[in-house]
């Protein structure tokens, strides 16, 4: 009695569902790897092979990318705060000391998969936390583009929201995780070439900043309908906001591939971790 109860408690809580299920993490990383350059290939290609110890073994990097979200709740259970930050519903910004303080968000795992991937590694162990390390990075880096990763504390960044899309119960968070994503038809490899035709400018090394990106895409985008009122639980999700959202959608997509593939470049190019910026200025 006492086990089927955990169970129903366990299936019937809102959580955080991987961000942009498998294919949007597949296509974030297969669309950071064709922007590596030639070091960065050989220390990616490396690293995917000194995984071999890890659950699921040596593979792609893009099924690699997968990984954090299948451990988060096994083997590597500390890692599951990595994947978001939520803020209060008031803030205009992030602050990592109010938002941070028990050092266990996206900011705190991606600093920590910066710092393993620039350290050599000797011991058997160090080789095996890099090549973790790589997987975490392109997964956490994909994460902190989803809008509702880092989203309001009081709702756990929508997942408490309620809502329903063409007739299927959701919620906000999933909706963004992969709701749409699916609604737009894009696939992994399919979507591939669409997306690696959408070019970015490089735009510095702040992480903080990108994260206050997705926190402001959440206000304006995620948590409002077409009249910028606030979205409740029980609120219909209409084709304006799946169109709203659909620009949205690919520009985190491909922002997050080119940063991702900037990251990995500069560290096999020997760059110090301190260049990396997770503070307020850039």
């Amino acid at each position: 009695m006492f086990r089927r109860a955990l169970v129903l408690l366990i299936v019937c809580l809102p959580v955080h569902v991987q961000a942009w299920g498998w294919t949007g993490h597949r296509l974030v990383c297969a669309l950071a790897e064709q922007q590596l350059t030639p070091e960065a290939t050989i220390m990616v290609n490396r690293l995917l092979a000194e995984g071999g110890e890890l659950k699921g073994g040596s593979v792609s990097f893009s099924e690699a990318c997968l990984w954090p979200d299948k451990v988060k709740r096994s083997t590597h259970r500390n890692s599951y705060e990595n994947h978001f930050i939520n803020v209060p519903d008031d803030a205009t910004g992030i602050d990592l000391v109010r938002d941070c303080a028990a050092m266990d968000c996206i900011a705190v795992g991606v600093g920590r998969a910066i710092n393993y991937l620039s350290s050599p590694a000797g011991s058997k162990r160090e080789i095996t936390r890099r090549a973790a390390a790589l997987r975490f990075l392109g997964h956490y880096i994909a994460d902190l583009h989803q809008p509702m990763h880092v989203g309001n504390a009081s709702d756990w960044g929508g997942n408490k929201v309620r809502v329903t899309f063409r007739g299927r119960k959701t919620n906000l968070h999933a909706l963004w995780d992969y709701g749409i994503l699916d609604a737009m038809d894009y696939g992994y490899p399919d979507s591939l070439s669409h997306l690696s035709s959408v070019r970015h400018i490089p735009d510095g090394r702040n992480i903080l900043a990108w994260m206050n990106e997705s926190l402001g895409l959440a206000r304006t985008h995620g948590y409002v309908d077409m009249t910028g009122k606030r979205l409740q639980s029980g609120s219909e999700i209409g084709e304006e906001y799946f169109r709203r959202s659909k620009p949205v959608i690919v520009d985190r997509l491909t922002l997050a591939g080119f940063r991702l593939a900037e990251l990995l470049n500069r560290i096999a190019a020997g760059e110090s971790p301190g260049t990396f910026h997770l503070t307020p200025t850039d």
